[in-house]
């Protein structure tokens, strides 16, 4: 880990002065630590989406529930209502191969409305006092804000993409100039005579973005093996796109389209969007895309506008990279 997670660092060290307080019967305080490691944790899920974050997150949960049930005399339903509650906050993005932006759009209001319906069922038979009620609430709250933006997000998503993009394949990709995170000037012209795999991402405070880009990384030596340059275009500053490169320790360009007119151009841009764990741009928010631009600058791969986010998976890509050589 090249970078402190500060965030995340004082959510463990909230953990670990946490468990030592249930064997002194201070499991009020030990619940309250908790709920701080929790969501210590979560804020840095967006800007890292590592283990560190997962496990962190998963840990403090399953603790909550301890400091609350302990010693154990039933089910212990309230440890289970926190892990659905966190399951539906960061499943997706931990999985994110699996699920991308839009698919199993289901599974946060599936796994939200199992945890409270246990949460409550299971503080009425029980004969709960206040802390089973009153504690899990911030987490269950936070699943059920974070499950109603990712359904808002889906619905934005799909509906800007039902006509499919306005590059497609076969076309010629039109040409750009935007600078780098070195502030270098790049445009698509020069790299004639090699592949390009554009991707377009939505900008550094999107998790799934941050995916993304670390799944391409872990593949760049099959890309370049195949004679194929992989650069991201994003809407964030240069300063912002360094400080990404930085932390997400890629290797290739990430470009800055501030005014998103690049975007625009390849019918990836999303004028209107509306949703609260995003982060504003006067000009809209691009759309996640890929496209794949052969060495005579012509469109050979056009990522599926209807399931956005799928071409995540690189293995997609290399059966057409197999045909360009």
């Amino acid at each position: 880990m090249k970078e402190i997670h500060k965030s995340t660092t004082v959510g463990v060290l909230f953990l670990l002065i946490a468990v030592p307080l249930l064997w002194y019967d201070f499991r009020l305080s030990m619940s309250l630590l908790c709920l701080g490691g929790y969501f210590a944790a979560i804020k840095e899920v967006s800007k890292y989406t590592t283990w560190y974050q997962f496990a962190t997150v998963f840990m403090a949960a399953l603790l909550l529930g301890l400091s609350i049930e302990y010693p154990y005399t039933h089910l212990p339903y309230i440890t289970i209502v926190v892990f659905f509650a966190a399951c539906a906050s960061i499943v997706r993005i931990v999985f994110f191969n699996t699920f991308s932006y839009t698919r199993y759009p289901w599974f946060e209001p599936a796994a939200l409305i199992l945890s409270v319906i246990i949460w409550v069922v299971g503080n009425i038979i029980f004969k709960a006092d206040w802390r089973p009620w009153v504690l899990p609430s911030p987490v269950i709250a936070f699943a059920g804000v974070l499950s109603y933006g990712i359904l808002k997000d889906e619905k934005q998503l799909l509906a800007a993409t039902k006509g499919g993009y306005k590059v497609q394949i076969g076309k010629e990709a039109p040409d750009f100039s935007l600078p780098d995170q070195d502030n270098e000037l790049v445009n698509l012209a020069q790299f004639k005579g090699r592949h390009l795999l554009l991707i377009f991402v939505r900008g550094d405070w999107c998790p799934g973005c941050h995916m993304m880009l670390r799944t391409y990384e872990k593949n760049r030596e099959k890309f370049k093996e195949k004679n194929i340059l992989v650069m991201a275009i994003g809407p964030d500053p240069v300063g912002v796109n360094r400080e990404m490169v930085k932390k997400l320790d890629l290797e290739f360009k990430v470009l800055s389209d501030e005014g998103q007119r690049t975007a625009m151009v390849y019918g990836v841009q999303l004028s209107e969007y509306d949703n609260d764990f995003a982060q504003k741009y006067e000009a809209g928010i691009p759309l996640p895309a890929s496209f794949l631009v052969d060495k005579n600058a012509v469109v050979r791969y056009v990522s599926r506008p209807d399931r956005v986010g799928e071409f995540l998976n690189p293995a997609l890509i290399f059966p057409i990279i197999e045909t360009l050589n």
